[in-house]
């Protein structure tokens, strides 16, 4: 216990302070005073996720490199002012219970942490990027940018028990992001949006052997979502470079998620921020996405694989051998076939194509996957049915409501995310209709569906009564 609890705290120093470097350098936010700390830890993660990428363009990713960065942002933490170092300090001593209580509790044994994660992230803490890697096991080619930030905590300090940390850091620092932006927020309708979310993460999205790569990039796109709510028709250089920021990483995370940054790039553009957009942080943007599919390229022959339309044939080390599992075309029919239950076939199975050359697959998928993802949904549903009758019967209004041309924008706003949102999610079933790769979409979706139908309701409570019942299920929750 002692050993994990030392080993997140170090890690979440090592992340705060990744991300005030970024803020400051890349993101050009000066005033440290004015950083939101919990936001800043998530931006350390995105950065170090970056920079374990660019370095592994030129050296593995090794105990000695990665100890001279742990070393070089631990001194760059005496940078800060003694306010920001004591706020750092404490915060870290929650974040490590958390992440403490997330890790020695789990025991349940993960196939694709060791099939793929966990072989990755040793590649890289042992090679620089290898030519053709995914002709090895076609997985590597499709492998998230979460595997270098877990590659580049294996360092002397930590040994190989570091990689694990990133993970439950990420779940952690995100909790406690939603819990202060609930208790401190003075907007009814991203409190609501916020504490849906949180329902979510406690009820469904509350195991370290469920995390794999779905859960962080799940959790940056709720963290998207929310930034987008708050900062509504508050955009500044500052905000939109976060917006584009956040946007990217949920691609590199997850590239079913893509919709995360075309939201990024819409609203930008909707808003007419693009003159507002921070050169640095473009500049930086652009180098990392070019690197990024650079990476995928050398990996496996295609700048998105397994999207076929992507790779290049004319590259020695593309497996153009559609009997191998490695080739991109027999890689994605393989897994959108078992996504819509082709495993669970009776008698004889009909091939990938035939399978998925119709609509068929529905009603085997419905007894399947279907039914595991009602079950999963049942008690987030449940709870926020729970959390609606609180607030309908609460009587009091206020009177500080927003004016009918302002709260008409907002409402038109969420309406536009609230139409992405279905879009990935009709994309998810027809494609991918699996619960761990949709959910984002799915409980957005959800989670915006209930704010426009409660719209007038959360506008005229009164933000203390509402403040109060989402405190009180909040502790349910935690609990």
């Amino acid at each position: 216990m002692l050993e994990v609890f030392f080993y997140s705290y170090l890690t979440s120093i090592f992340i705060f302070s990744s991300g005030f470097f970024f803020s400051s350098k890349i993101l050009n936010q000066k005033e440290f005073l004015k950083f939101n700390l919990l936001q800043t830890g998530l931006y350390g993660i995105i950065f170090l996720s970056f920079l374990a990428l660019f370095l592994n363009f030129f050296f593995k990713l090794d105990k000695n490199i990665n100890t001279l960065i742990f070393g070089f942002f631990i001194i760059y933490l005496f940078y800060f002012n003694k306010v920001i170092i004591k706020k750092i300090l404490l915060i870290s001593i929650i974040i490590a219970l958390i992440c403490s209580l997330l890790l020695i509790y789990e025991t349940t044994y993960r196939p694709d942490a060791g099939l793929y994660h966990l072989p990755y992230t040793s590649i890289l803490n042992n090679e620089k990027i290898i030519v053709g890697l995914s002709n090895i096991h076609f997985r590597y080619g499709h492998t998230s940018i979460i595997q270098y930030l877990s590659a580049i905590n294996n360092n002397w300090i930590f040994g190989d028990k570091g990689i694990l940390v990133p993970l439950s850091l990420i779940y952690s620092l995100f909790l406690l992001y939603l819990i202060n932006e609930i208790r401190n927020g003075n907007n009814k309708i991203i409190i609501v949006f916020n504490f849906i979310i949180l329902t979510f993460l406690c009820l469904k999205l509350n195991r370290y052997s469920d995390f794999g790569n779905d859960a962080p990039a799940h959790i940056f796109y709720f963290f998207l979502i929310s930034l987008l709510i708050k900062n509504f028709k508050k955009w500044n250089k500052y905000n939109a470079s976060e917006l584009l920021t956040v946007g990217a990483y949920i691609i590199f995370n997850k590239i079913t998620l893509f919709i995360g940054g075309l939201i990024s790039i819409i609203i930008i553009i909707l808003n007419k921020s693009i003159k507002l957009l921070n050169l640095r942080l473009v500049f930086f943007l652009t180098l990392f996405t070019f690197l990024f599919f650079l990476k995928n390229f050398i990996v496996s022959g295609c700048i998105a694989f397994p999207i076929e339309k992507t790779c290049i044939s004319k590259a020695f080390w593309y497996d153009a051998n559609s009997n191998r599992g490695s080739n991109a075309e027999i890689t994605m029919l393989e897994n959108e076939a078992w996504t819509k239950s082709w495993s669970n076939q009776k008698g004889d199975r009909l091939s990938y194509e035939k399978y998925l050359s119709d609509l068929n697959w529905i009603k085997l998928w419905t007894k399947t996957h279907g039914k595991r993802t009602l079950i999963k949904l049942i008690p987030f549903i449940v709870f926020l049915f729970i959390f609606l009758i609180l607030i309908y019967n609460v009587n009091k209004k206020d009177e500080k409501i927003i004016t009918n041309l302002n709260s008409s924008k907002i409402k038109k706003f969420l309406i536009l995310i609230f139409i992405f949102n279905l879009l990935g999610t009709l994309i998810w079933f027809f494609k991918f209709p699996v619960f761990r790769y949709g959910s984002s979409y799915i409980i957005t979706s959800i989670g915006l569906l209930i704010l426009l139908i409660c719209w007038k309701k959360i506008l005229t409570i009164d933000i203390l009564q509402l403040k109060k019942i989402v405190s009180y299920l909040t502790i349910c929750l935690l609990i």
